[in-house]
């Protein structure tokens, strides 16, 4: 059960270079309200994402975090001679582990709000906050699959009801780790911090997400990790949060950094997966 809960294929390379955010100034509002990966959606697989390989990213004291997640149940799954047709997968908090042992800071809230993920379906939890003690945090989840048994030639029922079923099996899950680094020093003449990109991986399209200090053109850049240039554009950012889409439809799959650079020349940078 173990396996199906995080039977998660996605391959991807891993990259050597080591790019760190630069992250600036007071903290702002992290991001609360999940959202789905859509490439895991389209994909086949069930499961949660990020996997155990992918991991979640990192954060910085001081600095808003925020965490995507994605659990998609299938319908059912045949044990021969009968078949379990899941009705929900419930998130729990471990007895021995308060709030998951997140970083001081962060909370887990998801969609559905009882984190009680339907069979059948996708759903989405978010880890967000801002982190105030740094440390190497293993994270520990309970997940309660429920459902009910049938013959392994019968159908399931559709749609799902998820207040219905049996509890099946207790899974506990203890392979991510968030890491948080001290804050740094603060630079007055940063203009764009706190950036972030969604989805990840991407596959059309990403978001970049940033805070700006001025109303400003920004440069965008996006490299391969041997340092070529694949893509630059100029941004028109306003004072206060900024969202910007930028079109990879054509670039090919990997891992790139994507930087922004202000007009006193400060970079922020990060990793971003491309995937079609």
């Amino acid at each position: 059960m173990k396996k199906m809960i995080t039977n998660i294929t996605v391959a991807l390379k891993t990259a050597a270079l080591g790019l760190f955010i630069a992250t600036f100034g007071m903290p702002l509002m992290a991001q609360t309200t999940c959202t789905l990966d859509p490439v895991f959606v389209a994909s086949p697989k069930y499961g949660i994402w990020p996997d155990s390989a992918t991991n979640f990213v990192s954060g910085q004291v001081g600095v808003a975090y925020a965490q995507n997640i994605t659990v998609k149940v299938p319908l059912d799954t045949v044990q021969s001679p009968v078949k379990i047709c899941f009705t929900r997968f419930e998130l729990l908090v471990p007895p021995s582990y308060p709030n998951y042992n997140l970083p001081p800071g962060l909370t887990l809230t998801g969609n559905p709000a009882t984190l009680k993920f339907p069979g059948n379906a996708n759903s989405c939890a978010i880890i967000s906050g801002t982190p105030t003690t740094a440390g190497t945090y293993t994270l520990h989840f309970q997940v309660d699959v429920y459902g009910t048994t049938i013959l392994s030639f019968q159908n399931c029922p559709t749609p799902v009801n998820p207040n219905t079923g049996s509890k099946i099996s207790t899974q506990n899950i203890d392979y991510y780790i968030i890491n948080i680094s001290p804050a740094s020093a603060i630079n007055d003449y940063q203009i764009v911090r706190n950036l972030s990109v969604f989805p990840q991986p991407a596959s059309q399209s990403i978001h970049l997400s940033f805070y700006s200090t001025q109303s400003d053109v920004v440069n965008f850049q996006l490299v391969d990790i041997t340092g070529k240039m694949i893509m630059t554009k100029t941004i028109d950012a306003v004072v206060g949060e900024n969202t910007t889409p930028i079109n990879v439809e054509n670039v090919d799959n990997g891992i790139y950094f994507y930087v922004l650079t202000d007009k006193n020349q400060n970079r922020i940078s990060d990793k971003v997966i491309i995937q079609h």
